[in-house]
């Protein structure tokens, strides 16, 4: 039997009666879903979008994102999916670059930040910014907030250029979808647009076509033993890869989305000790999140396991600690590129194993090795070098980038990572950093999780980064860190205690303290910007040098 190669296909092998998702008090049913998903989709038409258009969503984690873009999907339109923390610069730019003709929004995302609530409040929110700025290709806006009747005036851009055609969710849902029509094959068809999170350059858009995602997505569910009658809890940003392959997935399933709106700790923790959650998703610093507050008689009612990201340095005791309280770690990797959920640890591994980034992929045509970052030649077993990944359901291309897109893949196919890893000879792989993380020092590659942790240990600093600067002639250690209230940081103490525990080719040449370190806000969360602070370390030595 062939799989589905369209979303909305996916929807339609789970019963009817089953429940696709619950938010909050609302529960929508396999049946109710598919409703929902034709309803909008008519209104759509009605507005002119059909397939090779962009819509972008920015919009919160709510039922109105999936069935907006499942909506798009059954249309061969394609979702561009903004984060909830860019700026107005950022979105104009996304909307051009991606030629949107539709932008869907809510008012608690558009008026942030306004300083009025009365008539004139308009000139001054974040969509009329948007509008002013972007180079005009949007010409229907979608006012899809929840509460979105009788208020779109609020939010309504005050510009010279000719207005937009303006609605309101309710006028979509009111939409009568029209016969039993034969639907053509979208699967070929871009679906959604991702992008990257930009800490060094501008920010990608990543395109994936609409039967990457089902049958992705349907590896997955097996995979992550997600089935029918399970439950996953998404506190996740589907405008995200991590988020949305997520939720994709669980759909697939025919399991139920537990969907909340944002992470909230306490939230999450009584969802899981009261509700049968049977799978969760989220970065390790929403682990240690969730279960620093915690009573040590805590316990999740149904969870099988947490599927995490290591995202934080220093959290290496996190999975130990969530495991005593029931919460079992596993493991994953991903990339926009290639989605999320790409791979995870065996869920029955030793702890040591199972807590790393990387594992077995779910798609068992994938390859994965690891090229040797001084010869050019592919990495023996065990060996660390630039992973590289070859599959079926790669991205499609980065958006208005054809060079970009040519450099990201090598002659024989394989996707360029940027990823620092190995191949276990198990059929998995041990993810350890980004390649642009991994410092050079003493002749060694050296990863710079080992130094923040040694660091941490020792200072009682909150937070650490540890960068290379060019000193004396060779490659060195500099430490930033990040300490509570009026804390001192002993430079010379701290090194003596790393010299009995670290070589000393690793040990920081200056620890420095700072308030917070500079970061750029990712689809699946915030990422420190290592490039600013190696020049601000190596500006701060040069300076140095020179008095």
């Amino acid at each position: 039997m062939n799989q589905p190669t369209m979303l909305c296909e996916l929807l339609a092998r789970t019963p009817a009666e089953s429940i696709a998702l619950e938010f909050g008090e609302l529960r929508l049913s396999y049946a109710q879903l598919r409703e929902q998903i034709e309803s909008v989709a008519q209104g759509l038409r009605n507005q002119g979008l059909h397939a090779g258009d962009v819509l972008g969503i920015w919009l919160p984690n709510t039922p109105r994102w999936l069935v907006l873009h499942l909506a798009c999907a059954s249309l061969g339109v394609s979702t561009l999916s903004l984060n909830l923390k860019l700026g107005v610069k950022e979105i104009a730019s996304f909307i051009d670059r991606s030629g949107a003709k539709a932008l869907a929004f809510d008012r608690r995302i558009v008026d942030a930040g306004a300083s009025s609530a009365g008539p004139n409040a308009s000139d001054e929110n974040q969509l009329s910014m948007v509008w002013q700025q972007h180079a005009g290709s949007l010409h229907w806006l979608l006012d899809a907030s929840v509460d979105s009747l009788g208020q779109m005036a609020r939010s309504r851009p005050n510009d010279t250029r000719a207005a937009p055609v303006w609605s309101d969710w309710n006028t979509l849902m009111h939409a009568s979808p029209e016969g039993s029509e034969v639907k053509p094959d979208l699967s070929g068809w871009p679906c959604i647009i991702l992008s990257s999170s930009g800490t060094t350059s501008l920010p990608k858009l990543i395109v994936h076509a609409q039967s990457n995602i089902a049958l992705h997505v349907q590896d997955v569910a097996p995979g992550f033993d997600v089935q029918a009658g399970d439950r996953t809890l998404l506190a996740l940003p589907m405008c995200g890869a991590f988020g949305y392959t997520a939720a994709m997935m669980t759909l697939a399933a025919g399991a139920t989305l537990v969907l909340h709106e944002m992470f909230e700790p306490a939230l999450a923790a009584r969802a899981l000790s009261e509700q049968p959650i049977t799978h969760m998703f989220g970065t390790n610093d929403m682990v240690e999140k969730l279960i620093a507050p915690l009573p040590d008689d805590w316990r999740p009612r149904a969870l099988k396991f947490v599927g995490h990201a290591n995202f934080v340095p220093g959290l290496d005791e996190l999975p130990a600690r969530a495991q005593g309280l029931g919460m079992r770690m596993v493991g994953c990797f991903g990339m926009s590129e290639i989605f999320a959920l790409f791979a995870h640890q065996a869920v029955n591994a030793e702890l040591p194993r199972r807590a790393q980034s990387g594992g077995i992929p779910v798609t068992a045509s994938v390859q994965v090795r690891a090229r040797n970052l001084e010869t050019g030649t592919v990495c023996a077993t065990m060996e660390p070098g630039e992973l590289e990944f070859r599959g079926p359901y790669m991205m499609k291309e980065y958006l208005g980038n054809p060079e970009a897109t040519a450099n990201a893949f090598t002659d024989d196919g394989f996707l360029r990572s940027g990823d620092l890893g190995y191949v276990n000879g198990d059929g998995g792989f041990t993810h350890i950093s980004r390649l642009g993380d991994v410092l050079r020092i003493g002749g060694f590659l050296v990863n710079p999780a080992e130094i923040e942790e040694a660091v941490l240990a020792v200072s009682g600093a909150s937070a650490c980064q540890v960068v290379a600067v060019q000193a004396a002639g060779s490659s060195r250690p500099v430490a930033f860190v990040i300490v509570d209230g009026t804390q001192v940081v002993d430079e010379a103490l701290i090194k003596d205690q790393l010299l009995r525990q670290i070589a000393k080719y690793k040990v920081p040449i200056r620890i420095i303290r700072m308030e917070g370190f500079p970061y750029t806000m990712g689809p699946n969360g915030k990422k420190v910007k290592r490039n600013e602070l190696r020049d601000l370390a190596q500006s701060m030595l040069d300076k140095e040098s020179t008095t």
